[in-house]
């Protein structure tokens, strides 16, 4: 009873406090309001004087700027004009110099282009005479070799004669030429049977490196199954281990949802039997509290569940 009541008395004085508070609050937004239209028109009065300042400051700097600029204008323009006459003057004694100089060189292309002319006619005069006398000197050479030709053509025509009386040469030579033609096919068949061996030869290293390669391979191939096989059977060890920590992961949150939910049903325990023991003996049966809030009467004794 004594609780109810002070409970009451608690809610009766919320109340005042929250309706002064309430009419505080509209006094502070009502004197808010007024502070705010005072700042309001203090600020617009304060915005328009310094809006003319600043007009006024404008103004006066804009028309210092444009005598600023335009003595400037003054003074490029008279620079402008001195530089472009001096530019002018530069520009007239640069070309004088470069005339001066193109007759110079002018001259002096000349008197080398003379020069060389002469070297180069002497040189030709030189090579003539020297051209000459190769003319002169392969003409005495070849009427020195036309002669040795005649008696050369004399000779060979002496010998045709004798050979023609002698049969058995004329056959001797026969033979001969047919011998030649014999040994030029069988040095070309020697020659083809050498190009063949050596491609027999090429083929054959190619044949021991191809085979030295396919040994390594098969080693490769050998050692890669062997990692192959190793790779499986510890990945059937690890799908293993996997299915059994599973099933142990599993067994533990079992266990762990079984715990917690003893942990919380003592917790209740606990938290019901702390709220009744503060109210009650320790012989004496437990009573479950409730708020006066919630119900207007309290409950009759009951037995604990314990």
């Amino acid at each position: 009873v004594t609780a109810s009541t002070a409970c009451e008395k608690l809610e009766k004085a919320r109340n005042e406090l929250q309706a002064a508070y309430e009419g505080f609050v509209q006094k502070l937004n009502q004197q808010h309001q007024t502070d705010l239209t005072e700042l309001e028109n203090r600020l617009k009065e304060f915005y328009t004087e310094e809006c003319e300042k600043l007009q006024n400051i404008y103004i006066e700097e804009a028309e210092k700027y444009k005598t600023q600029l335009q003595e400037q204008f003054d003074n490029l323009s008279a620079a402008h004009e001195t530089s472009k006459l001096e530019i002018e003057a530069s520009h007239s004694d640069e070309v004088e110099l470069l005339k001066k100089a193109y007759e110079t060189s002018l001259s002096e292309i000349k008197k080398s282009h003379e020069l060389e002319k002469k070297s180069l006619e002497d040189l030709l005069s030189e090579k003539q005479e020297s051209l000459e006398k190769q003319i002169t000197d392969l003409k005495s050479e070849n009427e020195a070799l036309n002669e040795k030709l005649k008696s050369e053509e004399q000779k060979r025509l002496s010998r045709e004669k004798a050979n023609l009386k002698n049969p058995q040469i004329m056959y001797l030579e026969q033979e001969l030429e047919s011998l030649k033609a014999v040994l030029e096919i069988k040095n070309e068949k020697l020659h083809q049977q050498d190009v063949k061996l050596m491609k027999m030869e090429k083929l054959e290293d190619n044949n021991t490196a191809l085979v030295d390669k396919l040994k390594r391979c098969q080693q490769e191939n050998e050692e890669l199954k062997a990692r192959i096989d190793k790779h499986i059977a510890i990945s059937r060890q690890l799908s293993n281990e996997q299915a059994t920590l599973q099933e142990w992961l599993e067994k533990e949150s079992k266990v762990n949802k079984r715990l917690s939910m003893e942990n919380e049903e003592l917790l209740w325990k606990l938290h019901n039997g702390d709220l009744c023991g503060s109210d009650r003996s320790p012989t004496s049966p437990a009573i479950p509290f409730q708020s006066p809030r919630n119900s207007g009467s309290f409950p009759s004794p009951s037995v604990s569940p314990r």
